[in-house]
């Protein structure tokens, strides 16, 4: 009688803890993005601690203890500017899993506790990355958020384009360009070119092919720009790289489906200057 009586007591505490465990806890699913309040601070629990953290959108903020992230909505009243509701997180730990994660605004969330579990792949993007290839995520972190160095304009069709930084770090070398829109119609950005143009012309029988130059990250998903004073800020990181003698680098914002497009020109000079992260 006492061991049964044991068994359905012991029973009962599995239970129990099962169900409040579930409760307490839910799993983050990268296809599901996760509801951040103004009135309630959302906990993300890593398997290790944190080595870098992006977050998009000013509106969000984050705190970091040990694997823990915080993170929180500031809160006031909205417009429709989906960077006021929307944004994602991005992630690294010690251990070097990359995490990039869709998160919303509601104000009502029943859910606080987000436990990533890092055997469920589904759940999870492992990137095998090597320390050199770590350092182009924290060149990005740093570059989006160092004061400007340098104010490099192109401006045509009340698009008002500019260089507002140059960094450098280990492998890589990151050019910041900001963009605000002062039409009433949004810009829906088709691309961005990089190329290395010669400061002086030719004659018609010589031939220069133009060096183009790839990043190897962007560090801003927006395609569009929003009317009426809408900003967006893009950083590029690119392994490291310096400019001929007689070049200079070309940057070309073209229009997805229009005309308007905006060229800003860097100096060589100022290539081989840029701010030290």
């Amino acid at each position: 009688m006492k061991f049964a009586s044991f068994t359905i007591i012991s029973l009962l505490i599995v239970h129990f803890n099962a169900f409040s465990q579930q409760k307490i806890f839910d799993e983050i699913e990268s296809s599901k993005p996760i509801a951040i309040s103004d009135i309630k601070t959302t906990h993300l629990i890593f398997d290790d601690k944190i080595k870098y953290l992006d977050i998009g959108s000013r509106y969000f903020v984050t705190d970091t203890v040990e694997n823990m992230v915080k993170i929180k909505h500031i809160g006031g009243d909205f417009t429709e500017n989906e960077e006021e509701t929307k944004t994602n997180i991005t992630i690294i730990t010690q251990s070097g899993d990359y995490h990039s994660i869709p998160l919303y605004f509601k104000r009502d969330i029943t859910n606080t506790t987000y436990q990533l579990d890092p055997q469920k792949k589904s759940y999870n993007v492992s990137v095998k990355e090597d320390h050199r290839d770590m350092g182009k995520y924290e060149v990005c972190h740093f570059s989006r958020k160092a004061v400007s160095n340098y104010n490099i304009k192109g401006n045509t069709d009340l698009l008002l384009a500019k260089v507002s930084g140059i960094f450098y770090k280990g492998d890589y070398i990151s050019i910041r360009v900001e963009i605000k829109n002062f039409s009433t119609i949004d810009l829906d950005i088709d691309h961005f070119l990089f190329r290395f143009i010669k400061n002086k012309r030719f004659a018609q029988d010589i031939v220069y092919q133009e060096r183009v130059l790839r990043p190897v990250l962007v560090c801003n998903e927006a395609e569009r720009v929003k009317g009426s004073g809408g900003i967006e800020v893009f950083s590029f990181v690119f392994d490291k790289f310096t400019p001929n003698n007689d070049e200079k680098l070309q940057i070309d914002i073209l229009e997805k489906n229009g005309g308007r497009s905006t060229t800003i020109t860097i100096p060589r000079k100022k290539l081989l200057q840029p701010e030290t992260l």
